[in-house]
């Protein structure tokens, strides 16, 4: 079941309208990768060297327990739900982002829009204030009036947690360290 304020800013979007937060942002079709995800850059020789190659294995694997819904083409950041090895449904998942450097990262809020609002709103022209306007005006909930009391989401593992416990685990698992060893 797709979030109710995802659905309202779908709408949006396929409709040629501006979503709050960003020019940039960009919402994903159902199952489409973003762009932070893309490794085409890494040449064989960086792929042979077991510490990149166990990072970006690590990456995608992550990666791969998140349902992707957009992304900040200008900043090279992605947006999502942490489904995590749970599979939890995505109304209770908690939205995170993927910074282009491979940083993983659990958002204050409760929905995809007040986590957006949270993130956006340091930047924006009205702040955080002027982006839930804009939210609540077309009839998207949401739960704080101020962004330092959003609630921050409780989840184990974070999927900082999990890129860093599969990276040592393949690490330690790679050919290269185990003719080391």
């Amino acid at each position: 079941m797709v979030p109710r304020d995802l659905a309202v800013w779908r709408r949006r979007q396929d409709a040629g309208k501006p979503n709050p937060w960003s020019a940039g942002l960009r919402l994903l079709a159902d199952d489409e990768q973003p762009a932070a995800l893309d490794t085409s850059y890494l040449t064989a020789e960086d792929l042979a060297n077991p510490d990149i190659a166990a990072n970006s294995r690590a990456i995608e694997e992550t990666a791969a327990l998140i349902t992707w819904v957009a992304e900040d083409e200008d900043e090279g950041q992605a947006f999502g739900y942490w489904r995590g090895p749970d599979d939890l449904p995505l109304t209770a998942a908690p939205v995170v982002s993927l910074d282009n450097e491979g940083q993983f990262q659990v958002l204050r809020g409760t929905s995809l829009s007040e986590a957006l609002s949270d993130e956006y709103g340091q930047w924006a022209d009205d702040g955080y204030v002027g982006l839930v306007a804009q939210c609540r005006s077309q009839g998207v909930p949401i739960s704080a009036d101020d962004p330092d009391e959003l609630p921050e989401p409780t989840v184990s593992p974070t999927p900082a947690e999990h890129h860093v416990a599969r990276y040592r685990e393949l690490l330690a698992n790679s050919p290269a360290q185990d003719s080391a060893g």
